[in-house]
């Protein structure tokens, strides 16, 4: 079983390969690093007939979908291309962009089968919110506003991989199973519901439940629901610009803009609902094991480990790779998941927005590992490996993702010098770096 991590911006994008060859793209991340790192790689597979059995994606945000839809984006132009060409059209001219190797199906949970109908006013409304949230100076309500754009941004882009995904464009068939009979549904955890085989590896869905897309489903509509003047896009901007200034003057005790409740219901343990419902998988091969967490958070991951069986009560997992979630938050791992989920192999992926990945999580697993013994989980006493998507030597010198992964570097480097050999670190400074289990 290999890995091989992308150069992705600061989201997500992996691209599993079994022992038989069989490859799943798992997540696409920001459309700018697939435009400028991913593509050209994907594209030389097809150049050698190779072809992706799935492309899988862990939820709606725009550091996993929007490398997706641009994939889909080059194929349709690919496509038209080819509709010309065989209907006696020689001159049209080719794409300016490489074509992506044939995917058969895509595993999502789209956004418009979780909100039938609402899906148009809940986007409206989130951006109608934004202008307002970054136009004021303090801290909180800016981070506020630049969390609903990016959802703002991540809902038109899940709808456009839906619809470009369609019998009437590419006919990528959506949550569909290898030899499964019926109508696809939304991915999540079944009772009875057996391993998808791909190839030679098992994938074990651990995550969500359905009680995390049912929130979920129900939270987007009761936000839009109870929204003040949601008929009136603009008086919904100037109800949320006048409780900013409102509390920026100190007229307003509280906060005019609860972010934890966006979505319509309370966050988890500071971690939205959209990430608490990621699609998760359990990936088997010859008694290996992989981890995929999409942002999930380390509450649900577990929950959903027992409840499949991957992990018991009260014991420990360790797997020999951790795709870590949510690029290393703060907010979606603890010493307890560290102490109880380990790994030969850790992969981190982000690029240092939003600190990410956090020194504490970093030393949280180290800890777990080879800390003093009051802070030792459950892993074997063998040596490790922590794998970074990236390297501050490819982000823009004087930026904060910069100066943010430089002291990501500088800990990494001195948590491996006082390991004794058990630490080792690799920083991907190419378009990918393979890791094989």
């Amino acid at each position: 079983m290999k890995l091989h991590i992308f150069q992705s911006g600061k989201g997500d994008c992996l691209l599993h390969e079994s022992a038989d060859g069989k490859l799943v793209l798992c997540d696409g991340g920001m459309y700018t690093a697939m435009k400028k790192f991913v593509r050209d790689e994907l594209a030389k597979l097809r150049a050698i007939g190779r072809e992706l059995e799935a492309v899988y994606v862990s939820h709606i945000d725009q550091d996993h979908i929007s490398g997706v839809l641009t994939l889909l984006e080059d194929e349709l132009a690919w496509r038209v291309h080819d509709h010309h060409r065989a209907n006696g059209d020689t001159t049209f001219k080719a794409p300016g962009v490489p074509r992506p190797p044939v995917i058969h199906r895509i595993w999502h949970n789209a956004f418009r089968d979780q909100v039938p109908q609402n899906s148009k006013p809940i986007d409206d409304l989130l951006a109608a919110a934004v202008p307002a949230l970054l136009a004021t100076s303090d801290p909180r309500l800016r981070e506020a506003g630049m969390e609903m754009e990016r959802v703002a941004t991540s809902i038109p882009e899940a709808l456009k991989v839906s619809g470009l995904a369609s019998p009437k464009l590419l006919n990528i068939p959506v949550n569909q199973i290898p030899g499964a009979a019926g109508p696809n549904k939304l991915m999540m955890i079944r009772p009875g519901q057996g391993p998808i085989q791909i190839g030679s590896c098992r994938w074990s869905i651990v995550g969500p439940t359905e009680a995390e897309l049912d929130d979920l489903r129900k939270g987007w509509n009761k936000w839009l629901q109870a929204t003040a003047n949601r008929d009136d896009i603009a008086k919904v901007r100037e109800y949320i610009k006048d409780r900013v200034e409102k509390f920026s003057a100190g007229a307003l005790s509280e906060s005019p803009f609860d972010l934890g409740k966006w979505n319509g219901i309370p966050d988890t343990k500071g971690v939205s609902a959209p990430n608490v419902a990621s699609l998760m998988f359990v990936v088997e091969e010859n008694g290996k094991t992989v981890l995929l967490t999409g942002d999930s958070q380390q509450d649900i991951i577990l929950k959903g480990l027992k409840q499949t069986g991957h992990l018991a009560n009260g014991g420990a997992l360790h797997l020999n790779v951790l795709k870590v979630q949510h690029h290393g938050s703060e907010h979606n791992m603890d010493t307890g998941f560290a102490r109880t989920v380990s790994a030969d192999h850790y992969v981190f992926c982000g690029n240092g927005e939003h600190g990410n990945p956090e020194p504490e999580v970093i030393q949280q697993i180290y800890d777990s590992r080879l800390g003093p013994p009051a802070k030792r989980g459950a892993g074997p006493n063998k040596p490790f490996k922590f794998w970074f998507s990236t390297a501050s030597s490819l982000l823009e010198p004087g930026s904060k993702e910069h100066t943010s992964f430089t002291g990501t570097e500088a800990l990494v480097k001195s948590l491996v010098a006082s390991s004794g050999g058990k630490l080792k670190a690799r920083f991907n400074t190419k378009p990918s770096v393979t890791l094989t289990v």
